[in-house]
């Protein structure tokens, strides 16, 4: 009796907590559970027959933990794998992260193929997979513990894909200015100070090779450095602010130079308006679009802003001897509907992110990275950055 009371006072409790937190919605569900648990078992020996309620209780007791399984996926956190070197030297290549969906709050699914396990049924019918890629709900995301800052980093998936998940940090948020001059980001003319891990592609004197070499390989530095022997002791390498500072401190380097554009993709994938000369080291003023901020439609917006309205605004926008027409009706101006992000990869040199392809719209946010699961760098498990906060 005492530990059912104890177990009443923890649930209420929690409940408490949650609807200080404003999470209404997430107390509403545990309440859910708990009330369906209790009714069920409190009727469960109303059952006359042993085998009958062995195994009425068994099943109710899968579908029930299934069920619990299955909405602390959607609702609360889920676990990803890092595939890529973009997030370098924050997240590194195999990393398994921890995405919390309370942050922002967690994005309800747009169609059943969405929902883990239960998608199963639907992909076995040819009629619904037939719809695989159709919207059946609406997007609705439930109330968050916090807004995305500048500087987060979080998971999202890309474009329209519902399988396809990408992890980067936030540079820019809505109705931000954001320029990228000489390879640092200013936004609103102030300048984003990026944290130690961000990687640059940098030129820089060598003073002491052999003491270099002997630092990078001791500090497990994740680096090749190319050395111009026709330019004597003048070295070239990706490394992050913090690498670099443990190498100025050791004295074994000088004449730092950040190298520009230094990504070996055509400048003719980077977003762009009309007029533009942008480069991945030189960009903007650019405008992250805000839900309700209207624009002049000109050829400079209709190039840079289209794919948003087409994609993820389902506007279908045309121009005709410089006159713009939004489903098929004329119109100088245009309001958004949703909120807009600028997603950059840490590893500035090794990612393709909304400098290519792009603002992120709310709708594909996943999730905040909480923090590192666990990490194996070169096939070795790393005690260091188990559990690590990100």
């Amino acid at each position: 009796m005492i530990k059912k009371q104890q177990i009443k006072l923890l649930v209420i409790l929690l409940v408490i907590f949650l609807l200080v937190l404003g999470l209404v919605w997430l107390g509403i569900v545990i309440m859910l559970f708990v009330l369906i648990y209790s009714v069920t078992l409190y009727f469960m020996p109303l059952i006359r027959y042993d085998f009958l309620r062995k195994t009425t209780k068994g099943i109710f007791l899968f579908v029930f933990l299934l069920s619990m399984v299955i909405s602390i996926k959607l609702l609360v956190f889920d676990i990803y794998r890092i595939p890529s070197s973009s997030m370098e030297n924050m997240l590194y290549p195999g990393d398994v992260i921890v995405v919390n969906k309370l942050k922002y709050g967690p994005k309800l699914p747009s169609s059943p193929f969405e929902i883990p396990w239960v998608n199963l049924a639907f992909y076995m019918n040819k009629i619904a997979r037939s719809r695989i890629k159709e919207t059946w709900w609406d997007y609705k995301r439930l109330e968050g513990i916090t807004k995305v800052k500048q500087g987060d980093v979080f998971v999202f998936s890309l474009d329209q894909s519902r399988d396809f998940f990408v992890v980067k940090r936030c540079v820019g948020l809505p109705g931000d200015v954001l320029s990228i001059r000489d390879g640092e980001i200013y936004n609103n003319n102030k300048l984003f100070t990026a944290p130690g891990t961000v990687k640059n592609n940098y030129q820089f004197r060598i003073k002491d090779r052999k003491k270099l070499y002997k630092l990078t390989d001791s500090l497990a530095i994740n680096g090749g450095i190319t050395q111009d022997y026709k330019s004597g002791n003048l070295g070239i390498a990706t490394f992050s602010k913090d690498e670099f500072g443990l190498l100025e401190k050791a004295n074994c380097i000088d004449s730092i130079k950040k190298n520009r554009d230094s990504l070996d993709i055509p400048n003719e994938e980077l977003i762009k308006t009309v007029h533009s000369k942008w480069t991945l080291s030189n960009m903007g003023p650019i405008v992250i679009p805000k839900k309700d901020m209207q624009i002049t439609l000109n050829p400079d917006t209709f190039m840079l802003y289209e794919k948003v309205m087409r994609l993820f605004e389902k506007s279908i926008i045309v121009e005709k001897n410089g006159t713009y027409f939004i489903n098929g009706k004329s119109a100088t101006t245009y309001r958004f509907k949703l909120n807009y992000y600028f997603m950059m990869g840490d590893n500035r040199r090794g990612t393709i992110d909304s400098r290519f392809w792009g603002f992120l719209p709310e709708t594909n946010i996943v999730g905040k990275v909480q923090c590192i699961l666990f990490s194996n760098i070169n096939d070795e498990f790393q005690w260091s950055r188990l559990f690590k906060l990100i």
